[in-house]
């Protein structure tokens, strides 16, 4: 049937061949060389103007959490067998989250033989990696796969200073996945998940010099069931059930300055999936539910240590009250629960005509009671005689608010802080959701999304596709960093929307060759006022209700582009890729620029424009087998990341994302061995 949408597959393969820092990040990598996307620091990706937004679905069990390098740890590319992004139409099945869908097939445990791969690798800045993958039979139907992976290095996260200060940081993880096909109609999976980040957190050069030590602990483990049933050859059911938990802690040191902060949280989640796909002549109806519950705890403290040393943090009056011997605390928990339902229909009216509908239902109370019923509409059209397939889509998107931090960033006690918050609204606790005002509790982001594209075919071998698209957005959801640490603080916008267009040529394959081109033009508009949150800085841009201003994730201009060459006989493949952003925005008020002019980096900021100076970075790959015996095969990879050794920043001096600056020219050689 002709796409409906524009959609982008890769294999576990090509998302491998990728160069990675860390390869547990590989994944994000990838996401960002696809046309809509954008990237920021710490792996941190947006797509169509939404701030994160991705929908995971691993397996067919959706991820809701934020699995950027400071908030978990994404699916490694070790296991991943396919990946295929939705940016378009939107099916009713997908919900909770209002950017992408991300759909991640891990590799089915073989029955037939065991197989088993090691990676080592190590490169500049201390890198050292390793990654251990086993599967095979555990009886005659049964199958086990097995994954262990560890990375550590003395560059973990994208430093807030160009020197690099107290970045050390490692990741663990590793995943069991069982496969028991029943007869030949039945197919259970049981996954463990489990992952743990340790590192410290970056910081500038007069925290340096105080020995600051700030350093911060996550947690995660997951688990999930499915059995899927083939009733007939046109009905086919799936049902599973998921437990999710997230923990991640702060420490701060004494030595903090001019703020320390200590913090805790931890959510859990547990749900339960059912669905049921029937075909019937030129329909495949779906439908389904979803439920589940979420628990949520916070406790976080933060206090003014020296106000004589704020040279880099304008630190608000309001903020300045909180000092360590009488320190700003919060503390609470919360329940709530989610209850989505749907139903759709993939109508083939003809070989040309493809009709796409269906509606969807989500109920939750996080934190406040909300609703809506989301419309789902797309077509397409094949003109077979030229390869070509026109399509036209429209969304209707729920987001509830993302669930790190938000009892704090939704409290009184973060209202009183907030400069967005007006008097009116912060007396005896009033909710400025009656009012209109900023300050207030968060609510889910409600989203219009309309694209407008086409997909042509030049022969076997040349793929274009390229789309208009628009977003019209109520209560945007924008979270904002705190301070100079890796916490963020979810928050929302009263409205907004984002336009643009998006561009990808493939060549999957033409001789030893294969090349990819991406480009999208965007632009991002938002209006106040703000709420949520937990802002401390002084040097805010002033948003009040009705103000228009330009979000940090605003990128004009997005494009990639990657030739690779394989040598058929010998296995030598070698790549080029090429990446250009070309700046986000400062948001900062610039009648208090004065002290932003100050900050080591500067030079990396186009005053004129109010933006960070566009970036162009190459990368190199190389990689050859070494010996292919009858049961061991070795091959090894030498790449060169930022080959020019450019030197850039992502933010500066944004109170909603920061200051991080790039890597410079980083070298990684990896070592692999295969046994069977």
């Amino acid at each position: 049937a002709p796409p409906g949408t524009m959609r982008t597959t890769l294999s576990g393969e090509m998302i491998r061949h990728t160069p990675a820092r860390l390869q547990s990040r590989g994944l994000g990598r990838v996401l960002s060389t696809l046309p809509g996307f954008s990237s920021e620091d710490n792996n941190l990706l947006h797509v169509r103007g939404v701030d994160d937004g991705f929908l995971y679905v691993e397996d067919g069990v959706p991820i809701y959490d934020r699995i950027d390098t400071s908030f978990g740890v994404a699916p490694d590319p070790a296991s991943i067998e396919t990946i295929q992004v939705l940016t378009g139409y939107i099916p009713a099945e997908f919900g909770l989250k209002s950017g992408a869908v991300i759909e991640v097939q891990t590799t089915m445990p073989k029955n037939s033989k065991w197989l088993a791969n090691l990676d080592f690798g190590f490169g500049s800045d201390n890198l050292q990696s390793l990654r251990s993958t086993a599967s095979g039979p555990l009886g005659k139907n049964l199958s086990l796969g097995v994954s262990v992976v560890t990375e550590r290095s003395q560059r973990f996260l994208d430093p807030v200073h160009p020197k690099n200060f107290h970045n050390k940081g490692n990741v663990l993880s590793g995943n069991i996945k069982f496969s028991l096909p029943v007869l030949s109609n039945n197919l259970i999976r049981l996954n463990l998940n489990n992952g743990r980040l340790r590192y410290q957190v970056p910081h500038g050069q007069v925290q340096e010099a105080s020995a600051q030590n700030q350093r911060q602990q996550l947690g995660q483990n997951s688990q999930s069931l499915s059995w899927q049933r083939s009733w007939s050859n046109s009905t086919v059911s799936q049902i599973s059930v998921y437990r999710r938990n997230v923990g991640s802690t702060l420490l701060g040191s004494q030595q903090d300055i001019p703020v320390t902060v200590n913090s805790e949280r931890s959510h859990n989640r547990a749900g339960i999936i059912a669905n049921v796909t029937h075909q019937q002549g030129n329909h495949t109806f779906k439908v389904g539910f979803e439920t589940a519950r979420l628990a949520i705890f916070e406790n976080f403290t933060f206090g003014i240590t020296s106000l004589s040393d704020t040279s880099e943090i304008d630190i608000s009056e309001s903020a300045e009250q909180f000092t360590v011997a009488s320190p700003f605390h919060f503390q609470d928990r919360n329940v709530n629960k989610h209850l989505s339902i749907y139903a759709q229909n993939t109508f083939r009216a003809s070989n040309q005509l493809t009709l796409n509908f269906g509606v969807r239902f989500d109920r939750t109370n996080l934190l406040i009671p909300a609703s809506q019923w989301s419309p789902r509409i797309g077509l397409s059209y094949r003109v077979h005689k030229t390869g070509t397939t026109f399509r036209a889509s429209m969304n209707r998107l729920f987001q509830p608010p993302q669930s790190e931090h938000l009892l704090l960033s939704s409290s009184e006690e973060a209202r009183a802080l907030s400069p967005f918050a007006t008097a009116e609204n912060n007396r005896e606790g009033q909710s400025a959701s009656t009012n209109h005002e900023g300050g207030a509790q968060i609510k889910p982001e409600s989203q219009t999304a309309w694209e407008f594209g086409f997909e042509q075919w030049l022969g076997d071998a040349v793929r274009l596709d390229g789309a208009y698209w628009r977003r019209n957005v109520k209560n945007y959801a924008d979270p904002n960093v705190f301070l100079g640490t890796t916490i963020i603080f979810p928050n929302s916008v009263a409205r907004g929307h984002a336009s643009g267009f998006d561009f990808r040529l493939e060549v999957p394959h033409y001789r030893a060759f294969s090349s990819y081109i991406s480009y999208t033009n965007a632009t991002v508009t938002q209006f106040g006022p703000i709420n949520g949150g937990l802002f401390l800085e002084d040097s805010m841009i002033e948003i009040g209700p009705g103000t228009q201003f330009t979000p940090d994730h605003d990128q004009r201009h997005v494009g990639s582009a990657g030739l690779i060459y394989t040598h058929n006989r010998t296995g030598f493949t070698t790549s080029l890729s090429a990446r250009y952003e070309s700046g986000t925005p400062l948001e900062v008020d610039f009648q208090k620029i004065d002290r932003l002019l100050t900050r080591t980096g500067i030079e990396h900021v186009d005053i004129d424009r109010g933006r960070i100076r566009p970036r162009m970075l190459f990368d190199v790959v190389i990689a050859k087998p070494i010996w292919n015996l009858q049961h061991v095969k070795t091959s090894a990879r030498f790449s060169i990341l930022n080959l020019t050794n450019m030197s850039y920043a992502f933010n500066f001096g944004n109170p909603f994302s920061g200051t991080h600056f790039g890597a410079p020219r980083t070298i990684i050689i990896e070592l692999n061995m295969q046994l069977q």
